[in-house]
């Protein structure tokens, strides 16, 4: 009778261990998670890519707390209230994308975008009026999205941008002769009006 209460309380202890070993390790992989839920790994495979996940956090403007994180490849503000950019954000010279979506942005993008290798830009939804001429210098970009702003032209400088093979200017006030000029300058872009 002895024995078989020490084989219960052993069978017992051990079921309480593996239980406490699986809760103490959901709780870290929770804990890192949580502890930094703006920064993750997009893609396994790319161990090196940073990315800073700030969509729908409610932000009326970019602070040094973001601009700040120089080695982040992947930025996120979609479905916030952004209005404007600051200049500083021009320090992220290793984003390879910038999603804009889905904010209050007007005028048009800072000059300083031209410091970072892009290769996907999204301002689609916003209230954009211009593109910046140094959008050209983005030579890199592939995939460019401008779709439902309030844009009635295109600098000549997005000529310069060879490898685009995506452009969305859906929803846009353009004429048929500013999509004809852009159709010109970006002969393989696929260009979607």
């Amino acid at each position: 009778m002895k024995k078989n209460v020490i084989i219960a309380l052993l069978i017992v202890g051990l079921v309480l261990a593996g239980w406490l070993i699986y809760a103490k390790t959901k709780h870290t992989a929770t804990s890192r998670s949580s502890t930094n839920p703006t920064t993750s790994q997009a893609n396994p495979q790319a161990s090196d890519a940073k990315v800073l996940d700030y969509t729908r956090h409610n932000l009326t403007s970019v602070g040094s707390g973001i601009y700040s994180q120089t080695d982040a490849t992947q930025l996120l503000l979609s479905y916030n209230s952004l209005s404007s950019l600051p200049s500083q954000m021009g320090a992220m010279d290793k984003l390879q994308v910038l999603k804009l979506d889905h904010n209050l942005l007007r005028g048009s993008l800072i000059a300083e975008i031209r410091k970072m290798p892009l290769l996907t830009l999204d301002a689609s939804y916003n209230n954009m009026t211009g593109v910046p001429a140094e959008i050209g210098q983005l030579t890199s970009l592939q995939t460019l999205n401008f779709s439902y702003n309030k844009l009635t032209a295109f600098p000549n400088e997005v000529a310069n941008i060879k490898q685009l093979k995506t452009l969305d200017i859906t929803g846009n006030p353009l004429s048929a002769a500013n999509v004809a000029e852009l159709k010109a300058a970006l002969p393989n872009t696929n260009i979607i009006f």
